[in-house]
């Protein structure tokens, strides 16, 4: 009989070229997931999320370049760099593949990687993705970065969600300490200048058939900060699940049926 319990959850950090990685890592065995944040976000944004999916497989939280325990080492600010950063963290792992699943810039960053190596990609699960469209909140995003209070930061969280939740105001004291730590601040405003700035001049339709791995994609209906693109932007043939009465962070606000349509899609596509 397999043991199937996610066991205990551990924080870890590999020291990799391009700088330190620190994640979360809960499970074991199975093709793993790789949970990949938002903008101003850590591994944590996944903390309703971890155990369900560690039931079988090895989960992997990862904080981003410029963001929680990892290197504040953003480069030029192009998210797109850290894909081949990742793939050095799962060397230093000796993970040859994993499910990736991205929120936000994660899911910029989970479509890069599976075009940068796509055969280190099983699937890729894009909630709320950034890259799909020209259209996002760039205010908001500048406004993350110059945080003055804590209540500022809860304005901003309170952005983040359909409906009034009893998150907001933690995640707005989380957000404002980030704003106020400058070495955190300037990486955050790096990403934001590299990255996003101009990301609606320089966008371009993502060329889905080049994308080799299985897509499916998860947006909240009422996401503020990345309204759901148009279907013709959005590969052809990829199940597109929408949630009613959910903003910008559809694993928090809608966590047990998103948890439970990354599972079902993560089992279809584990190699047999």
């Amino acid at each position: 009989m397999t043991d199937t319990t996610p066991g205990r959850l551990r924080r870890a950090r590999a020291d990799i070229a391009g700088g330190p990685a620190a994640y979360l890592s809960l499970g074991r065995g199975g093709v793993p997931a790789l949970l990949l944040h938002g903008f101003a976000g850590d591994s944590l944004t996944w903390q309703y999320n971890l155990s369900p999916l560690a039931a079988g497989r090895r989960v992997l939280a990862v904080d981003l370049p410029g963001h929680g325990g990892s290197t504040l080492d953003v480069g030029d600010g192009r998210v797109d760099a850290f894909a081949p950063w990742l793939v050095r963290l799962l060397n230093a792992l000796e993970i040859p593949r994993v499910h990736a699943i991205g929120h936000s810039m994660g899911g910029f960053v989970a479509l890069e990687l599976a075009r940068h190596a796509p055969e280190r990609v099983a699937s890729l699960s894009l909630i709320a993705s950034a890259g799909l469209g020209p259209n996002f909140d760039l205010a908001f995003l500048r406004r993350v970065t110059a945080l003055s209070s804590p209540a500022e930061g809860q304005v901003c969280a309170d952005r983040l969600f359909a409906t009034p939740s009893p998150l907001a105001e933690r995640i707005g004291e989380v957000l404002h300490a980030q704003a106020a730590d400058p070495a955190r601040r300037a990486a955050l405003e790096r990403i934001v200048d590299g990255s996003f700035a101009t990301a609606a001049e320089r966008w371009r339709p993502v060329d889905w058939g080049a994308v080799v791995p299985p897509v499916q994609l998860l947006w909240g209906r009422d996401d503020r900060i990345i309204p759901l693109p148009p279907r013709d932007r959005l590969p052809p043939a990829a199940p597109l699940h929408v949630f009613d009465n959910t903003g910008h962070l559809p694993h928090s606000e809608a966590a047990t049926p998103v948890t439970a349509t990354l599972r079902d899609f993560l089992a279809t596509h584990d190699p047999s």
